[in-house]
């Protein structure tokens, strides 16, 4: 009989099988079979392209248990699962030697099988080798059809297949420490919540699946339900695996586990290991168990779990018991498929998660009014009630998980602020960020999903952007022609903090304020004293030198762009130049709130030299949480630059060449409500033109970006010391100041340029949309590709003669 014939039975049968709509799954959680596999991550997204073709992100889940003493590295990414190759262990392991099919049946049973284990592995193994020699005679309901392969081939892989088969069933059945490991992996993907559940088992992964089920402790674990039950090449019909499967479960006769509301099993006739496809008769009720014969696709492993997967029957059985709506390429999510790649293959590792509340502030411009229409209790719209909720359920859920990890004795409860430090916690207006473990993420989002919990992101990293320039912009023309110093204006800068006993910053008093917000908890304020430097990158102090501030001595005057402007600096990356949407977010938060109770603009604009990647199956693109939070600003009136980042080249991985790289503009740069930049040389930009590091435009979603270019390539500006105030005074400009290129040169250029229009035409103060209009429209066209330079180079003077 043909498969299409087979298989389209096969649908009837598991089509008239579908759920009413209470009972359907959120989530599906997957066994894996025998033998070696690639990584966790990789094998649940194989296994989810498989049956739906895309990553599943939260709504799949992958029960791993491979034996790495026993088989040791990972498949590679590309590999095949089911690949026949990696049934072997690695070299050294004490089993039986790789050979071919001539090898006499003993070389099967695994070498370090205990006496006890040895006559049930015999019997296993014989009722093996009798099936596969003639695996359609017990199975005459079963059409029957020919494996394509040559006989000596054929033996050799059933032998690999039986092998890997008796080395692992020898650790679920004889190894107490094994078996506990294997149905933990199992265990840990259900109590932390998400059912209804469709659990999947592939050869022993069903085995693992109906033993954790079948003793499923619901006053210990919690009540769990399972929609549905699918075993796909099962050994659960043979007769020593069912005699070892009482043992486990301590029946007499093996019945559908009580959470178990329907069992499909699917079997194909040349399946090496799912020797007897009927479990119907053998497991009761009979009537909630139906058995059906498909035809596995991969015909050199009848055997492959992906294969099962791929077949329309198997495909439509899920189908057809899961909520659709959430099982979509793009659909509402808790917590975003980025991170369920990043915790997949580390689940007892703390991960950096941003956790936005269900009662998060509103993003209207109707909310955020600075003068009418905005209630004085703004703050009672925020999201107090699901913070306290969240952050009272964050600390005792990861006490609890530290005192299981180290016995602790709860008369010596860990403190919330020692708890709030170990996970890095921070509580921020519209988020709660803080190193929280897979179990815990996924039982968060179980439990308070919709309660006090939006969505649960990845709390994604954000690094520096780095790799006679007055002039090229025309600042200088500014200065002496309409006195556009950045007189009266203030400038936030967010970066990897600021060296504030630098002589550039002295004269004129630049900065006001140092904040760190890279510790946890409540941003701390620094005193600025001329020996204090909490800048050991020096990224953001030279940052900070471009926008304000002044140096002169016998032989040459250094000035940023605009001298007059006062600076606020907060360290929100690390001294490693890296850090977190967290600390930024903190970081904006404060602004917010400084400009919030005042009676006009305390800061009129911020400037981020820093960016990163995002996922954007996760995100609208410029809709992260920071861009959300950087709308938010420029909706009170302040001025958002950031740097456009440094991808607009990128090497090949073996080195071979170099290419330019078009929609290379990361986070937040693809924000619409900011102004942002790209580089160009800093004395000769219509010669040379867009900087080779320029990211690129346009945005993941067609916006064109960048919006404009200025200099950025190896500008001179302040190096950050830890000389002290009379050694700093007394230095060389070699010594108090260095060259540095990048994006993130390029945006205080144009942070600097925008201070002193507002010192100069100050009724745009508090209108960003009004200025970054202007901006654009007084731009030089360098000639360029608009995805290169957007509207082009920068030009003060014109600003101020169109105004």
């Amino acid at each position: 009989m043909p498969k299409k014939a087979t298989n389209s039975r096969a649908s009837k049968q598991a089509r008239a099988l579908e759920t009413s709509l209470d009972s359907k799954a959120k989530t599906i959680v997957y066994v894996h079979g025998l033998a070696n596999k690639p990584r966790e991550e990789v094998l649940k997204r194989q296994w989810d392209r498989a049956l739906f073709g895309f990553d599943l992100g939260e709504r799949s889940r992958m029960a791993y248990w491979v034996n790495r003493t026993r088989y040791g590295a990972p498949l590679g990414e590309t590999a095949d699962p089911d690949e026949i190759a990696a049934m072997q262990p690695k070299p050294g392991f004490s089993t039986a030697a790789v050979g071919g099919s001539h090898r006499g049946v003993d070389s099967l049973i695994p070498t370090d099988a205990s006496e006890t284990a040895r006559p049930s592995l015999t019997r296993l193994r014989d009722q093996l080798l009798q099936g596969q020699a003639d695996p359609a005679a017990k199975t005459t309901a079963y059409h029957s059809k020919v494996l394509p392969l040559p006989s000596a081939l054929r033996g050799w892989v059933m032998r690999q297949v039986t092998e890997a088969f008796l080395a692992d069933a020898n650790d679920f059945f004889f190894d107490t420490a094994e078996r506990a490991r294997m149905r933990e992996s199992l265990i840990a993907r259900l109590r932390t919540g998400g059912g209804p559940f469709v659990i999947i088992g592939h050869s022993q992964g069903s085995m693992i699946a109906y033993d954790v089920l079948s003793n499923w402790d619901q006053a210990k674990l919690g009540p769990i339900e399972v929609s549905l039950f699918v075993t796909i090449g099962s050994p659960l019909g043979l007769a020593e695996v069912q005699d070892r499967m009482k043992e486990l479960t301590g029946q007499k006769r093996l019945g559908v586990p009580a959470t178990v509301k329907r069992w499909l099993n699917f079997a194909d006739a040349w399946d090496f290991v799912a020797l007897d496809k009927r479990l119907a008769g053998d497991y009761t009720p009979k009537s909630r168990i139906t058995d059906v014969a498909v035809d596995n696709p991969v015909e050199s492993n009848p055997h492959s779990g992906i294969g099962y997967l791929s077949v329309e029957p198997v495909r439509h059985a899920v189908v057809s018991n899961i909520r659709k709506s959430l099982f979509q390429k793009v659909s509402e999510f808790t917590v975003s498929r980025d991170l369920v790649a990043a915790m997949a293959s580390e689940a007892g590792k703390r991960h950096p998660v941003l956790i936005e509340l269900q009662d998060r502030p509103p993003y209207s411009s109707d909310w955020l009014l600075r003068d009418g229409g905005r209630p004085e209790n703004l703050e009672a719209v925020t999201a107090n009630r699901s913070r306290e909720q969240v952050v009272a359920w964050v600390l005792e859920r990861v006490r609890k998980t530290l005192a299981l990890e180290s016995g602790a004795d709860s008369a010596n409860p860990i403190t919330d602020e020692g708890l709030e430090q170990h996970i890095d916690l921070e509580k921020l207006e519209s988020f709660v960020s803080a190193r929280l473990t897979r179990p815990e993420v996924e039982e968060l989002a179980s439990t308070m999903r919709g309660v006090a919990v939006f969505k649960v992101f990845k709390n994604s990293a954000k690094r520096r952007h780095l790799t006679q320039s007055l002039r090229t912009i025309q600042a200088r023309t500014a200065h002496l022609g309409y006195d556009a110093l950045g007189q009266g204006i203030t400038w936030a800068v967010l970066d990897t903090g600021v060296d504030g006993g630098h002589p550039h910053f002295q004269s004129s008093k630049t900065i006001e304020h140092i904040f760190d917000c890279v510790k946890t908890g409540a941003i701390k304020e620094n005193a600025i004293s001329p020996d204090q430097n909490v800048d050991a990158d020096g990224h953001g102090t030279h940052v900070a030198g471009i926008i304000s501030g002044e140096y002169s001595n016998s032989n040459e005057t250094i000035c940023g762009v605009a001298p007059r402007t006062k600076l606020w600096c907060y360290k929100v990356l690390g001294d490693n130049g890296e850090g977190s949407d967290a600390k930024i977010i903190k970081a904006l938060d404060h602004i917010y709130r400084t400009n919030r109770g005042a009676a006009d603009l305390r800061i009129h604009g911020v400037n981020l030299s820093l960016g990163g990647g995002f996922d954007p199956e996760s995100f609208g693109c410029g809709d992260t949480p920071l861009c959300k939070e950087l709308r938010k600003l420029w909706r009170q009136g302040v001025v958002v630059v950031i740097s456009a980042g440094n991808e607009g080249q990128v090497d090949l991985p073996d080195g071979s060449a170099s290419l330019n790289t078009y929609m290379s503009i990361g986070d937040p740069a693809n924000l619409d409500e900011a102004v942002v930049v790209g580089s160009v040389h800093a004395t000769k930009p219509h010669m040379y033109g867009v900087s080779y590091f320029s990211s690129r435009g346009p945005t993941a979603d067609g916006r064109a970006k960048p919006d404009v270019v200025a200099p950025g390539e190896k500008i001179l500006s302040c190096r950050a010391s830890e000389l002290g105030s009379t050694a700093k005074t007394a230095g060389t400009l070699d010594e108090l100041y260095t060259r540095m290129s990048g994006t993130s040169m390029a945006a205080p250029h144009v942070s600097g340029l925008l201070a002193c229009f507002l010192s100069a035409r100050r009724e745009f103060i508090g209108h960003p949309d009004r200025i970054k209009r202007h901006l654009l429209d007084n731009c030089t066209d360098l000639e360029r590709d608009a995805r290169h330079q957007g509207r082009g180079l920068v030009n003060l003077v014109k600003m101020l003669i169109n105004t």
